[in-house]
């Protein structure tokens, strides 16, 4: 089992860019979409095996979101408790995907081994990703 967090707020995947060229299609990814994998990765590389992953495996993300400045001070201390969760963006699916596409040949050869997923989204004083990966039993 690695177990880790990673000290930077959560986002999601970007939809990649699109854009033609002496009639041919190109398709990118979007500058800020590379950054925000390459900041994700400085924190997460300490963590890797020796050897990306093999066979099937289960991945936990919590995801802690920074709770608004304009929240009211009720609303703060629920989020806070607890007591009300992020139904904003970033989706679950769009985090999942960004760390799933991250951790390619690194965590795991590919992400199609991952075959158990469960993300979750909270607030938080302290932003940060929460992240389990396991063989699957």
């Amino acid at each position: 089992m690695i177990k880790f967090t990673i000290p930077l707020e959560p986002v999601g995947q970007m939809r990649a860019r699109h854009t033609a060229r002496g009639g041919f299609s190109r398709t990118y990814k979007a500058p800020k979409q590379r950054m925000e994998e390459h900041k994700l990765l400085v924190f997460a590389l300490q963590h890797r095996p020796r050897e990306p992953l093999e066979g099937p495996l289960r991945l936990s993300v919590r995801a802690y979101m920074p709770i608004p400045k304009s929240y009211p001070r009720l609303k703060k201390s629920m989020a806070r408790n607890q007591e009300i969760r992020p139904a904003k963006k970033p989706d679950v699916s769009n985090i999942a995907k960004h760390l799933e596409d991250c951790f390619n040949g690194i965590f795991w050869r590919d992400d199609a081994q991952v075959v158990e997923l469960l993300v979750s989204k909270h607030y938080s004083d302290d932003p940060r990703w929460e992240i389990e990966i396991r063989e699957w039993e």
